[in-house]
């Protein structure tokens, strides 16, 4: 259970424990299809944690309640005093050391539902937060309640993640930071956030990006090749995470088919087939698993 919930929100993780192991470990886990919340009591030991980042360019956010937290992401490290919290970019490598270990709280923020908002989130990353702001604890205190409701109804959840969301630019206001959104950081950035906005065509191209930004097909290819990928294998991986995050938060009350239409699948097939080759498994079994997983 441990590992499915780091896995979605931090990528591929490994714990190191000083002493002691991480047998009988418990939690709390919820998942939405645009927010997933989880509660991990470590053992109370030094402990680190080690994550390579997961291909969604959201937003993780860390509290540790027993003890300060040290984050060291890329050449950066940061101390967070115990119960405060911390907003990181969940697509880079990250070290977590819990010098005392105990609880640790996550948030998971997809990309797709942080498109309108992810400029205003910019003065608040990878900073850490007082526990005491006020924004921030009507923030952990939605948190808080949908972890700790064993049933809700889509209604009730759906509401209680919009005013989640809508929290944030009160957040980043209360920061310091009351100003309009500007302009993304990178070219690249401008291009992943209309990719977000675009993910339900099945059609959105290339091209058809390339004319939003002004510049050439030739060049937007360029951009993702600096890292390694294709625009193709991009927007292939962003469906098939928000889909996968889909199968998981809305069950079975949403068929497969409408999950793949949804996230720009025209062919059931190669949803099924792409999914397969990308998790190891069905949609249809991967439901199932996670199914079990939150039983």
């Amino acid at each position: 259970m441990c590992r499915s919930i780091l896995l979605d929100m931090l990528g591929e993780a490994t714990i190191t424990v000083q002493n002691g192991d991480l047998s009988g470990l418990t939690g709390l886990f919820w998942r939405y299809v645009s927010l997933s919340l989880a509660t991990i009591y470590l053992p109370r030991t030094l402990l680190t944690l080690t994550a390579k980042g997961v291909v969604d360019a959201g937003v993780v956010i860390l509290r540790s309640m027993d003890g300060p937290l040290e984050l060291r992401y890329r050449r950066r490290k940061i101390i967070v005093p115990r119960s405060d919290v911390i907003f990181i970019p969940a697509d880079g490598p990250t070290d977590i050391v819990l010098p005392e270990g105990g609880r640790l709280d996550f948030a998971h923020l997809p990309a797709y539902s942080l498109a309108a908002k992810r400029d205003l989130l910019k003065p608040v990353m990878l900073k850490p937060i007082d526990a005491g702001c006020l924004p921030l604890q009507l923030l952990t205190n939605y948190a808080g309640y949908l972890l700790r409701q064993e049933h809700h109804s889509e209604q009730d959840a759906g509401m209680m993640v919009e005013h989640f969301y809508d929290l944030l630019p009160v957040l980043a206001q209360h920061m310091g930071n009351g100003s309009a959104p500007s302009a993304p950081q990178t070219r690249l950035d401008s291009i992943k956030a209309r990719i977000e906005e675009n993910l339900a065509s099945g059609t959105y191209s290339v091209s058809d990006v390339a004319e939003a930004e002004g510049i050439t097909p030739r060049a937007v290819q360029k951009f993702f090749s600096r890292e390694g990928a294709t625009f193709s294998r991009y927007v292939l991986e962003r469906r098939l995470a928000v889909a996968k995050t889909m199968i998981i938060a809305e069950g079975a009350t949403r068929p497969i088919s409408q999950v793949a239409y949804l996230v720009g699948f025209n062919d059931l097939s190669y949803f099924n087939r792409t999914f397969r080759n990308r998790y190891g498994m069905k949609p249809s079994e991967w439901r199932k698993v996670a199914a079990g997983r939150e039983a």
